[in-house]
């Protein structure tokens, strides 16, 4: 597997490897290196090569650099790999599409290639640069996405809407499947080994997790936060951010809270593995998800929303398509988008009633079971045995 992401922090990268190492099969993981000296992986039968990069956020040209630099490394460690180990199948995770072409030894071998379309880079690339559908850099995207999922074996994507987007581009649907972006019950079981207690430190915590930048919002929780300073004892805003290099997004949410004189309501963590998520989040009492509406996120599941959902953390999300349509109404306190004011209400609203909390903690909980990975593994399964032709157990 090749992926632009930290192994020991990627829940869907770690969650194919280690159904692949259960099921008796050595799998290989070229990845980005850990800020930290933590493990990447605790399986024996998940090898972890590192290329020598970590992650951090970048635009315009300091993006191309550090893909093109990606793809040497990516490509040269594994082709010193693939003439070593001679791969069965290569499992491939976006962004940036083009990693696929690190695989053409395999390819070239007959080797099955996936391709993992985790976002639809296009639509991605519209969502964070307000560019029309016609941009130059749009068509450009487009037709490394063609090209890409051309060499490819096969397609994997986690929405309904993300595979008619594919399609509508010319894609044939037979090429792709998809697989939810699913919580991880080993991780997020509502009855972890952390005591009920555990939850129920002093004050009341809204959790973030995720990517920081401006798509996702925070800036209208932290516009909501000199309302609620005064209705809600010890409120805090705590914030755990993807990557620990978030950028300038980061900045300009500690610059807004200083501005609106909020700053020691705000917690920023340093990013933790998954083995340490699902404590964090039963010590907090809402989720929140505020993000804007675009022609990406209004189609894009945050793994974080299933993820928070089976813990049992009660949720506070815009009002967005694939969320309606995966959780329904009754699920998640669904707010307008970039609306403070009506964020605040309905915190209040969910701090004033421990019981619509557990209700919806409750709904959504019931939900994110149908996401589980253990309803989705199996058309993983089957898709592999489709390509390599023979069972994939045993």
């Amino acid at each position: 597997m090749l992926t632009n992401s930290v192994y020991s922090r990627d829940a869907r990268v770690r969650r194919y490897s280690e159904f692949l190492a259960e099921e008796g099969h050595q799998v290989d993981i070229i990845c980005l290196d850990s800020e930290n000296s933590l493990p990447q992986s605790s399986s024996p039968h998940v090898s972890v090569y590192c290329v020598p990069m970590t992650r951090v956020r970048a635009e315009g040209a300091g993006l191309v650099k550090n893909w093109f630099s990606l793809f040497a490394h990516m490509f040269f460690l594994f082709s010193k790999l693939q003439i070593k180990r001679r791969y069965d199948l290569v499992h491939v995770h976006n962004m940036p599409d083009f990693l696929v072409f690190c695989a053409l030894i395999s390819r070239v071998r007959g080797c099955p290639i996936v391709l993992n379309v985790h976002d639809p880079v296009p639509e991605l690339a519209r969502s964070k640069l307000a560019l029309p559908t016609d941009s130059v850099l749009v068509r450009v995207l487009s037709f490394l996405e063609s090209i890409s999922i051309g060499f490819s074996s096969h397609v994997i994507t986690p929405t309904r809407t993300f595979r008619d987007a594919l399609v509508s581009r010319g894609i044939p649907d037979e090429k792709i499947t998809i697989i939810t972006n699913a919580a991880d019950s080993r991780f997020f079981s509502p009855n972890g080994d952390e005591p009920d207690s555990a939850k129920r430190n002093s004050g009341f915590t809204l959790l973030y997790v995720g990517t920081v930048a401006a798509r996702y919002g925070l800036d209208v929780v932290i516009r909501a936060l000199p309302g609620l300073r005064d209705s809600i004892p010890g409120l805090k805003f705590r914030i755990v951010p993807k990557i620990r290099q978030e950028g300038v997004a980061l900045d300009r949410c500690l610059a807004l809270a200083d501005e609106l004189g909020v700053r020691d309501l705000l917690q920023v963590d340093d990013p933790l593995p998954l083995e340490k998520m699902a404590g964090i989040m039963r010590q907090a009492d809402i989720g929140v998800y505020p993000a804007r509406v675009d022609c990406h996120m209004d189609i894009a599941l945050s793994l974080k929303i299933p993820e928070m959902a089976m813990i049992g953390l009660p949720i506070i999300a815009t009002r967005l398509t694939i969320l309606e349509e995966l959780f329904g109404n009754d699920s998640i306190a669904f707010v307008p988008p970039e609306d403070p004011a009506a964020f605040a209400s309905k915190v209040l609203e969910l701090y004033r009633s421990p019981e619509l909390r557990q209700k919806l903690a409750r709904k959504a909980a019931a939900k994110s079971e149908t996401l589980a990975w253990e309803n989705h593994c199996e058309i993983y399964r089957n898709l592999l045995e489709g390509l390599l032709q023979r069972p994939l157990h045993g």
